[in-house]
């Protein structure tokens, strides 16, 4: 037994010996293809620490070639028209002394509120005809006789508008330019003898409305602002409220820039009524209130054929004494 056991670790060792390989041995070739295959570099390969980085093995630019530079913006037109400016026209009475030397035909009107100087047009403004009658304050219809010039350029003869003075509120919680008499809506304009639509023939998201190519709505309304004269020169573009018309206003110099109409106080509470002193006694007797008469008590209802019920004692119920009890008789 012992013999077989030592042939047993005999065998064993010499297969290990067998299957090891020496440490000088060559690295295994795989042939093309093979799934293993990636794991051998090609002949004469420098180790892959030793290897450039991917950014270094780009390709170098090819002579004569010219990467395309970026694309300029788009030209915009600069329309040809005079810098204007609300703050040089004057209020009062040196405006109503402007006005009168022009050809506009207007009337004062008495106190209007919210407008400092308050005046009616009945005809042309520069030329431009505006329809029906026209209340604004007297710096806004100068500022339309000084930029008339602008508008007759492109052919304008007559104007529809549906808003001037109008004493409301705006969306932010303060007064509209329209309760000062400083704005204007513009709904149809006359382009020589074809009348045009904010509604129907202003282009939305032009990038240059001054374009001779652009239309005429869309180049009147870059043309008025390219004067600089209007704080407010607001668009369909600028938002679904002003999609139908162009709203024109000039900035305010005799009220306040932005004039917030205080919130109402709710009323106070009325105050107590105090009663005066009592006064002195002179003399004469004094008469005591009598006392009020006790409260009638209630008569029990009684049912036909029946006697009232009687009232139950209050009175705790009486047990008898253990002296009065009988006692049990002995056996």
């Amino acid at each position: 037994m012992r013999a077989l056991a030592l042939v047993i670790v005999a065998l064993s060792g010499a297969g290990c010996a067998r299957e090891a390989v020496p440490a000088t041995a060559p690295l295994p070739v795989y042939p093309p293809g093979s799934v293993h295959a990636w794991a051998t570099p090609p002949p004469g390969a420098a180790p892959l620490t030793t290897q450039p980085h991917y950014a270094a093995l780009a390709a170098p630019p090819l002579a004569g070639v010219v990467a395309p530079a970026a694309l300029p913006p788009a030209p915009v037109s600069r329309p040809d028209v005079p810098r204007l400016s609300s703050t040089e026209i004057p209020s009062g009475e040196a405006c109503l002394a402007e006005l009168a030397r022009t050809s506009v035909k207007y009337h004062r009107l008495d106190a209007k509120r919210g407008i400092t100087t308050p005046v009616e047009v009945t005809g042309k403004i520069g030329g431009i005809s505006f329809g029906s009658a026209l209340v604004a304050d007297c710096r806004f219809v100068l500022a339309l006789e000084r930029v008339a010039p602008v508008m007759a350029e492109l052919g304008v003869s007559s104007v529809r508008f549906s808003g001037a003075y109008s004493y409301r509120m705006s969306r932010v919680g303060r007064l509209s330019l329209h309760a000062y008499g400083l704005a204007l809506d513009v709904h149809e304009v006359r382009f020589g003898a074809t009348w045009h639509s904010v509604e129907r023939d202003f282009a939305r998201g032009l990038a240059d409305g001054c374009a001779s190519t652009s239309p005429a709505m869309n180049q009147l309304a870059c043309r008025l602002k390219a004067t600089q004269l209007f704080k407010e020169l607001l668009t369909p573009d600028y938002d679904s409220d002003h999609g139908n018309h162009l709203h024109l206003a000039i900035a305010p110099t005799d009220v306040p820039k932005w004039h917030v109409v205080p919130k109402k106080r709710p009323p106070a509470p009325p105050a107590k009524l105090e009663l005066p002193p009592p006064a002195p006694d002179d003399g004469e007797p004094t008469v005591e209130p009598e006392d009020p008469p006790p409260p009638e008590k209630a008569e029990p209802r009684t049912v036909k054929g029946r006697p009232p019920a009687k009232a139950k004692s209050t009175k705790p119920a009486k047990h008898p004494s253990r002296s009065r009890r009988p006692r049990p008789l002995a056996s």
